[in-house]
């Protein structure tokens, strides 16, 4: 089976709409009858969907086949609306992210990315509209990451690393371990190229002196430094750092034995986890961060327990 790939551009001025309706209809597109009042127009041709929505996003899904078909629609629109993510300023794309966080469960997933500005586009059509703010499942992330896979004979290199719950709870601030960890990350990354040619991307988590002191020699000898909250809305080197990331936190839950939920603290599935295990064992395994508040309720809640 042929399969279905999507593609979306967010924010579209509004009065584009009208242009690229009568775009595509010149070109031969069909208008089809709307099938809910947020579009405001909805377009086929052989095997392609075109939607525009009253939010301003323009959503577009074609067979995986025609792939240069649907290229050559994206360069036309992108010419209108331009490019989803900031276009590439250097000849190497850097970026960065991290996701666990704010979960009760699992470690720390850092992952960083390095790629060449010939590779955006191929990279840009791979990661089509993935969602890493949604929960989905396990073979959603494996395919992604095995077409991202794909890409490293052209030259994409991406690396991950973990910072463990003990770490966590430990003394030492997390954002100075983070601080620690992406100036390592970042060494790798650059190792054997031009510093002066590249752009590095860091999603804003509150960095430090320990990396921002190294960033700014960066930046003297050439390197272009982003910090910024939500890049990886903006930044392709972050999103695909982000999928990469979610990919291995899904790995690591499915190694602790959560095939369901998300391992944070206000997910139903993971409070009953964390209490029928504290019930049991009256201890926490690792994968547990200990320091976090809910943890401590869980423990005073149990051992109130016949008391």
């Amino acid at each position: 089976m042929n399969k279905s790939r999507s593609y979306s551009w967010r924010n579209v001025r509004t009065d584009l709409e009208k242009v690229l309706r009568e775009l595509l209809l010149n070109k031969g597109w069909v208008e089809e009858n709307r099938r809910s009042s947020a579009e405001c127009w909805r377009l086929r041709t052989d095997g392609f969907m075109c939607i525009f929505y009253k939010s301003g996003t323009l959503f577009i899904s074609y067979p995986d086949s025609r792939d240069s078909e649907f290229k050559e629609i994206r360069g036309i629109i992108n010419s209108y609306v331009g490019t989803r993510y900031v276009p590439p300023s250097r000849d190497f794309l850097v970026g960065f992210d991290e996701v666990g966080k704010g979960e009760i469960i699992g470690s720390i997933i850092l992952a960083g990315v390095r790629f060449p500005k010939e590779l955006f586009d191929e990279l840009d059509i791979i990661v089509d509209n993935v969602d890493t703010k949604r929960s989905h499942s396990i073979n959603y992330w494996e395919e992604i990451y095995r077409e991202l896979e794909g890409s490293k004979n052209n030259g994409l290199l991406f690396f991950t690393d973990k910072i463990l719950p003990k770490e966590i709870d430990g003394k030492k601030s997390l954002n100075v371990i983070l601080d620690q960890r992406y100036r390592i990350f970042i060494e790798r990354l650059i190792s054997g190229i031009d510093v002066g040619r590249c752009r590095l991307v860091i999603d804003d988590y509150g960095a430090g002196r320990i990396l921002t002191d190294y960033l700014e020699g960066l930046k003297e000898i050439g390197t272009e430094i982003v910090i910024t909250g939500k890049s990886e809305d903006r930044y392709l080197e972050t999103k695909i750092a982000s999928i990469i990331a979610k990919r291995e936190r899904f790995m690591e839950l499915q190694e602790i034995g959560i095939h369901s939920g998300l391992g944070n603290a206000g997910d139903r599935k993971t409070l009953d986890l964390l209490e029928d295990w504290y019930r049991t064992h009256r201890e926490w395994p690792w994968f547990v961060k200990r320091s976090f508040r809910t943890v401590k309720r869980i423990e005073e809640y149990i051992n109130s327990e016949g008391r």
